[in-house]
């Protein structure tokens, strides 16, 4: 693997920043759902992609809106609406790109945010596969899945 996994407890401290200190990451054997609705595409310095983190919208939702503070009852409408706003769009762009430096250490060469597409087609079939469970404080639960080369 030429990235690292994501540290459970370095993960909780980036999710702590913007959901708040009830936010936790553990390390899950397996998402229980693969209804992924938006996947983060991370490149290397050659543009190749070489790790993805793919969520359900429950859990797009809830990072989008709890960086700019939008109450939890809105992350819960753009699920009933099946679309996140354009905020949250744009909030989720920002979280995944931080969720970047998880996956680098001084050993690591430098990977970046690409881009976050809509749906699961854009995963990178990886041996190594890191699923989480969320507590994302008064957003719910939530799930997250690393392909990382």
């Amino acid at each position: 693997m030429n990235y690292k996994k994501p540290e459970a407890s370095q993960f909780t401290g980036m999710l702590q920043l913007f959901v708040g200190p009830a936010a936790e990451a553990k390390s899950a054997d397996k998402v229980s759902s693969s209804d992924f609705t938006h996947t983060a595409v991370y490149i290397n310095g050659e543009g190749e992609s070489v790790a993805t983190c793919s969520l359900a919208l429950p859990t797009a939702a809830a990072l989008g809106c709890a960086l700019s503070m939008i109450p939890a009852g809105g992350a819960e409408c753009m699920v009933e609406d099946k679309e996140l706003s354009e905020m949250a769009t744009d909030n989720l762009y920002e979280v995944m790109n931080m969720l970047s430096s998880l996956l680098m250490s001084d050993a690591t060469a430098h990977l970046k945010l690409a881009r976050v597409e809509p749906g699961s087609s854009a995963r990178i079939e990886t041996e190594s596969e890191e699923a989480y469970s969320l507590d994302l404080g008064g957003y719910g639960k939530g799930e997250v899945l690393f392909n990382i080369s």
